[in-house]
């Protein structure tokens, strides 16, 4: 594997989900995988064992579970070339922050239609550097001004080069090879003694990409759990209607390349006779995207006290569910694995002196 972002090499074809595939894409290597699986006693409960998988520790340049799905789908038709891409999210989304910082060594722009969402510290953290690659944004006060910004950008204020939209979380369906792929290394750290089969994942659930891949790289590899999927949105924008089509654009990418010995019947049938199951858990949304919660605010607490840096909006919720759950939960001990999402980086020195002068966005002082 190679710590260099975009630019850093050709795409391959590798990893291990590109034996299990006649015509496999490409990929860039660009994570550092495995990621580790950590114990975590400091989260045990008398019914639960508790194991971390450090996906925060899956790049030097951007971790996360972001880089899992951009080192494919920005090796591959239609965001392969030179031209700018077009994505959307909040004023801290990860997903274009990782999204500028590896299209950036490619000299390539990123075109941001950005809606502002609660201002913590870390949402100026991700806007500052954000500005500071260069990224090119369309603002928005609220999620659904989002047109407004779309209309701008297609219209009145459109770029002399238009930019490639990819859907938000770069969850497409060749997105969720990402983490098809990472279901695929817990199984081989699970067979070597890692750690113990899961009787349960808890994982954060967005824009569903990770959530899709996760659960079908599960049934591939014949892990029977459970996923627990902590929404960091509101039910109209995740819900099990959305994860269902997305599970069904996954499976059709896969026998698009040639999944080799694929399962019969569709992709809900795969999970089912592999013993995976999933519920979908609102209960820590608290004021919408990106508001903080106060037990999201003692979960951040709780993390950092034992080296974690989480944030408020999806990794900080998610572990809020999993001490709600674990604490009121009676019967048999089970092993519980938390994927911790977050890209812990400290980006400090890639933030420019006149990010704010370049800022289209008047950002509130701390």
């Amino acid at each position: 594997m190679t710590d260099e972002p975009a630019g850093g090499g050709a795409p391959s074809s590798s990893g291990l989900l590109w034996p299990r595939l006649a015509d496999p894409p490409r990929r860039f290597d660009w994570a550092v995988l495995p990621t580790p699986v950590d114990r975590a006693p400091w989260l045990d409960t008398p019914h639960a064992t508790v194991w971390i998988k450090r996906d925060d520790r899956s790049s030097p340049i951007y971790g996360g579970g972001k880089v899992r799905k951009l080192q494919w789908v920005l090796a591959n038709p239609p965001y392969d070339g030179d031209a700018p891409v077009l994505s959307m999210g909040g004023t801290g989304s990860h997903h274009l922050l990782a999204l500028a910082l590896f299209l950036a060594p490619q000299r390539r722009t990123l075109h941001a239609l950005v809606f502002e969402q609660p201002w913590t510290p870390h949402v100026r953290r991700n806007l500052a550097v954000l500005v500071s690659t260069g990224a090119k944004l369309w603002t928005a006060k609220t999620r659904p001004g989002l047109g407004v910004a779309w209309l701008a950008y297609r219209l009145w204020r459109r770029p002399a080069i238009a930019g490639t939209y990819m859907a938000a979380g770069a969850s497409t369906a060749l997105g969720c090879f990402g983490f098809i792929e990472a279901a695929l290394e817990l199984a081989a750290q699970i067979a070597a003694g890692a750690l113990p089969r899961p009787d349960v994942i808890y994982l954060t659930a967005g824009s569903a990409g990770s959530c899709a891949g996760l659960l079908v790289g599960l049934a591939l590899a014949g892990v029977s759990t459970h996923v627990h999927l902590v929404s960091s949105v509101e039910a109209w924008a995740f819900n099990g209607v959305l994860l269902r089509r997305k599970l069904a654009a996954a499976e059709g990418e896969l026998r698009a390349r040639g999944l080799v010995d694929a399962p019969t019947g569709g992709v809900m049938r795969w999970l089912e006779r592999a013993g995976v199951t999933f519920a979908i858990d609102h209960a820590e949304v608290g004021g919408g995207y990106g508001a903080p919660t106060a037990a999201g605010l003692d979960a951040v607490a709780l993390a950092g006290a034992h080296g974690l840096a989480l944030e408020t909006t999806y990794t900080a919720k998610c572990l809020a569910a999993l001490r709600r759950i674990e604490a009121a939960r009676g019967g048999p001990r089970r092993n519980v694995l938390w994927w911790n999402t977050h890209a812990g980086n400290d980006l400090s020195d890639r933030i420019a002196p006149d990010w704010r002068a370049r800022c289209p966005i008047a950002v509130p002082d701390e």
